[in-house]
């Protein structure tokens, strides 16, 4: 794909850098990552007993889940993958798997995504993650921007940014890679928290289960959330 003309806040410019820039700075990690999340105000109107000061419905984050024939089956996560060699730049693999993942244009990189800290899990939870936790190796680089994680036998690094697209952000926008991924939601923090896949506004889908690729990604996805709100408060005030 030719690299789509996004811009992107200041708080990413260290990332804007090729991937052996990246790990020549960054030891001893050995691979990078890169990963985006997308949200969107949340379509279904507000409960009858909500406030009208707090009418507004939370928002929604996209999460795919991964194929049944791919590593992690059925496991949820949210759209990234390895950073290529072709990739000029960290930024530009965010941009990149983004769209190779949704279809989804970068319009803009907003923010940094690390992780929440460290939860009790529920037997549930714990019971559906792809990997366990003690099996991730779960950190954070001294640039207290990056994610690091062990898998094969390497230090992975793993860059996340706040991003908005140029399409709209209805269910129609996002296409999949069947060999990719096999479904694609938009879910509430609390969806997360609760580990339950939404009910789908038609009647449709009833709630279920959402397992996790990791921890270290369910961290993630709820991080995204508070620096999604903050990103909103910083437009409110004018910054």
């Amino acid at each position: 794909m030719a690299v789509p003309n996004y811009t992107f806040d200041a708080s990413l410019a260290r990332f804007n850098i090729s991937k052996a820039a990246f790990i020549a700075t960054h030891p001893p990690i050995a691979r990078v990552m890169a990963a985006a999340m997308v949200f969107r105000p949340n379509p279904s109107p507000p409960s009858s007993s909500s406030s009208s000061s707090s009418s507004s419905s939370p928002p929604q984050t996209l999460l795919l889940c991964r194929a049944a024939t791919d590593s992690y089956p059925l496991k949820w996560e949210i759209p990234g993958g390895s950073v290529d060699a072709d990739d000029a730049t960290l930024l530009d693999a965010v941009a990149r798997e983004l769209w190779e993942e949704t279809g989804l244009t970068a319009a803009r990189m907003v923010a940094p995504i690390v992780m929440v800290p460290e939860q009790p899990l529920t037997e549930a939870t714990r019971a559906g993650l792809g990997i366990q936790p003690q099996d991730e190796g779960l950190g954070v680089d001294a640039d207290g921007l990056t994610v690091t994680f062990e898998e094969t036998g390497r230090l992975w690094g793993k860059v996340t940014a706040l991003v908005t697209v140029r399409r709209g952000g209805d269910d129609g926008d996002v296409v999949l890679r069947d060999e990719e991924h096999g479904e694609a939601a938009w879910v509430t923090e609390e969806d997360v928290q609760r580990g339950e896949m939404p009910e789908g506004d038609d009647g449709t889908r009833e709630r279920r289960g959402m397992d996790f690729v990791s921890d270290g990604v369910r961290r993630t996805i709820l991080h995204g959330f508070r620096v999604y709100k903050e990103s909103l408060a910083k437009e409110d005030h004018g910054a």
